[in-house]
């Protein structure tokens, strides 16, 4: 099976969602960490994968140089939009994950909220580099990974008899049939062990919490939603 380009995915889920941007909060880890930059006067964060532009806007509006950047154009065009329209600040580009355009030691803060683990082992070690690499001095890097405890995790086990999954690698996984979900894009599932001893190296990890969630959209059976929350720090 030949992998569609991680773009033409995400241009299908953020025009069927861009009318849902609204309805969705920013994350209270989001809010929590704006105090802690403040107090250590840290200003300039970057929105990795900002997609619709939920944290980015947040992040403006709280009077922080705000810059986002995302691999669909549809949510680059999005967001530009949303900041004009709101008269907010900002910056946003067009960018993969893995090839961000910034230079060294440019950011405050990167935010990355289910974005990183979409791609194979070495994608997200080469995003998780690049992020390194773009943060300050004692910059933070607040991110989510999902859980190999997640269900559709054993749901990708089931699917590789029937042939609707695709194992790209251990624990990496594509769906690439699912036209309702993310699926169709590649996810690599992960244990905190291989977050701690391989994909946050070279970070101080200041707290990793695997949050459950219920997901009560599925009626057949009961599922649940795993991720891995980590606010980690360089040097």
């Amino acid at each position: 099976m030949t992998e569609a380009p991680a773009h033409l995915g995400w241009e299908r889920l953020w025009r069927e969602q861009s009318r849902d941007l609204d309805l969705k909060q920013p994350r209270p880890e989001v809010l929590e960490l704006l105090p802690r930059l403040r107090a250590e006067g840290r200003s300039r964060v970057l929105d990795l994968g900002c997609g619709l532009g939920r944290h980015l806007l947040t992040l403006a509006a709280e009077g922080f140089q705000a810059y986002g950047s995302d691999i669909s154009p549809v949510a680059v065009a999005t967001c530009r939009r949303r900041l004009e329209e709101t008269g907010l600040p900002g910056e946003v580009i067009h960018a993969d994950m893995g090839a961000l355009p910034f230079g060294r030691e440019t950011f405050d803060a990167v935010i990355a909220w289910n974005v990183v683990y979409h791609a194979t082992l070495e994608g997200v070690l080469k995003a998780v580099e690049g992020v390194r690499e773009s943060l300050r001095d004692g910059g933070y890097f607040l991110a989510t990974f999902i859980s190999v405890n997640d269900s559709s995790y054993a749901s990708a086990l089931e699917g590789l008899a029937s042939g609707e999954v695709e194992r790209l690698e251990p624990d990496t996984f594509v769906r690439a049939g699912d036209v309702q979900t993310d699926k169709a894009l590649p996810h690599h599932y992960t244990t905190e062990q291989e977050l701690r001893e391989r994909i946050l190296r070279g970070f101080r990890i200041l707290s990793l919490r695997e949050e459950r969630k219920d997901t009560p959209e599925f009626e057949q059976e009961p599922r649940f939603s795993a991720h891995w929350l980590v606010l980690a720090r360089k040097g």
